[in-house]
């Protein structure tokens, strides 16, 4: 019966609380910018198909003013990729050439340079860990 009543005590008694996952700093510096006009727009990827063009999970603006811009993301530790355009004309949009081809400065994480088609999330992955991370992107 004692056995029971443990048993019965169990199933009713509340489930430990979850700490929420714990975040760190993911900080991109973003370099050579050539002309100090208009915007770089920085999108932070997860895992998945949006990359490199779908809905990032978070994004920022940040005005062309230095030839290095800098700024920090809130995340979790985890895997993430990065894609940064200079839209040096202000018009919001990534001006693109024939076929596709980006008119206007853009990078990735790890520095990868497309050759013919738009890089996969693994070409441009990273981790973030507990400690923070920062990730240098050149502008080509």
């Amino acid at each position: 019966m004692l056995y029971l009543l443990s048993l019965f005590a169990l199933f009713l008694s509340k489930p430990a609380p979850t700490a929420p996952p714990a975040k760190t700093s993911l900080t991109i510096e973003v370099h050579n910018v050539r002309t100090l006009n208009g915007a770089v727009y920085i999108a932070l990827f997860r895992p998945g198909k949006d990359f490199p063009e779908g809905k990032p999970i978070e994004g920022k603006k940040v005005d062309a003013t230095h030839e290095r811009i800098r700024t920090s993301f809130t995340v979790e530790p985890g895997e993430y990729a990065i894609a940064v355009y200079h839209d040096e004309n202000g018009n919001g949009k990534m001006d693109k050439r024939m076929f596709g081809i980006p008119k206007e400065p853009y990078g990735f994480s790890n520095d990868f340079r497309p050759k013919l088609s738009a890089p996969k999330f693994s070409d441009c992955e990273f981790s973030v860990g507990d400690g923070g991370k920062t990730v240098r992107i050149q502008l080509n």
